[in-house]
């Protein structure tokens, strides 16, 4: 039988739909401590109340900086703890997971050699993303993950750039993302008339998730469908707000902006709503994926999210577009809005049934698993 681990998690921030995974991990191991950089992000929702985890705000500063891709541009805070190695040391971890390979998870692994505690890299990313990264940050994954009792990745994306540095599939655990389900699972799946194709779009309204992209394509969609009304509501906040509500779009296209809601009153607008569009230009997850699906909302997902790829079958629970051109995300839209009704029932079923293994009772029990594995 396993013995129980004391372990010491190493992330950024908690986000609110991180939490549920969290305290199933605290159920499977003797004591959890995170261990965080800020307790909530700029620009995001504020602080969650942690539902009783043990959870530690690190010192430390936050520089300001721009993360550039060939595809957008996005502002950011790198955060760099400067106290991990006391915190850790006054812990005393039996196993360490560090996320990011950054400063952090430098300190990790000096203090997880130094201790012959073994650290495992949680390296939530997708590949085509992390292929743009500067060569000097490709040094130390290299050396970080040489180092590394073992990595977890969200996907096969994830994996096929840890393989690049030469670690091998035995020291790899693929461990898709979640969150609590069960709130999205009550919905029922009937939809009416006025709801069915109705678009959901959920997330940070930022360069990096194509909203610009998708509401062309509306416009295109809509001048060759006049009789056509297609709504879409836009739930979510950030610096790209104004100028997305200022692109004119055809009077056929009726679009809401709620602005941020709380994560908890989420569900109600899955529940008034036909499908998600998710048009990401990189996502190494996206949780709204999970969200839409277990609602049973059939998804318009790109392909650059990771989430997508690994959950979301072309014609079966959703529709994969290529977000790299306007007339690209107007002919995915064409083949969603234009699937008849007996389908999308079909499809809101396999949706569902899609994620009704991704609960994190079942996740935690795969990390748990994993890190034992070498422990």
């Amino acid at each position: 039988m396993n013995r129980p681990l004391r372990l010491a998690l190493l992330t950024n921030y908690i986000a609110p739909y991180r939490l549920p995974l969290l305290e199933a991990l605290r159920e499977r191991v003797g004591a959890l401590r995170v261990l965080v950089s800020t307790s909530a992000e700029r620009g995001r929702a504020a602080a969650p109340s942690f539902n009783g985890l043990d959870v530690v705000v690190q010192r430390g500063v936050s520089v300001r900086r721009t993360w550039r891709t060939s595809r957008f541009a996005e502002p950011l805070d790198l955060h760099v703890p400067l106290d991990t190695i006391p915190r850790l040391r006054q812990f005393r971890p039996d196993v360490i997971v560090s996320g990011e390979m950054g400063a952090r998870t430098v300190q990790a692994m000096l203090f997880g050699r130094a201790s012959r505690v073994p650290v495992y890299i949680w390296a939530t990313l997708v590949e085509h993303l992390e292929l743009e990264r500067d060569a000097a940050r490709q040094s130390l994954r290299r050396w970080l993950l040489a180092r590394a009792s073992g990595v977890i990745v969200n996907g096969g994306s994830g994996a096929s750039y840890i393989r690049r540095f030469d670690v091998p599939d035995t020291r790899i655990a693929v461990i898709p993302q979640t969150t609590a389900l069960e709130p999205f699972q009550r919905i029922p799946l009937a939809r009416s008339a006025a709801v069915a194709r109705r678009i959901l779009v959920v997330g940070r309204l930022s360069t990096g998730k194509g909203l610009d992209l998708l509401l062309s394509a509306l416009a295109v969609v809509a001048r060759r469908q006049p009789q056509r009304t297609i709504d879409m509501c836009v739930i979510g906040d950030g610096p790209e707000r104004t100028r997305l509500q200022s692109m004119p779009l055809p009077p056929n296209v009726r679009v809401v902006w709620p602005g941020h809601v709380d994560y908890d009153a989420l569900p109600g607008y899955y529940a008034r709503a036909g499908l998600l569009a998710f048009p990401t230009l990189g996502d190494e997850w996206g949780m709204v994926v999970n969200e839409a699906l277990a609602a049973g909302l059939p998804v318009l997902g790109s392909r650059y999210s990771q989430a997508v790829v690994e959950l979301v079958r072309d014609g079966a629970n959703g529709w994969l577009v290529s977000p790299d051109s306007v007339q690209d995300v107007a002919s995915a839209l064409e083949r969603a809005l234009d699937t008849p009704d007996d389908v999308l029932e079909g499809m809101r079923a396999a949706a569902r049934a899609s994620v009704e293994e991704l609960t994190p009772a079942r996740i935690a029990d795969r990390f748990v698993q994993a890190l034992h594995a070498r422990s």
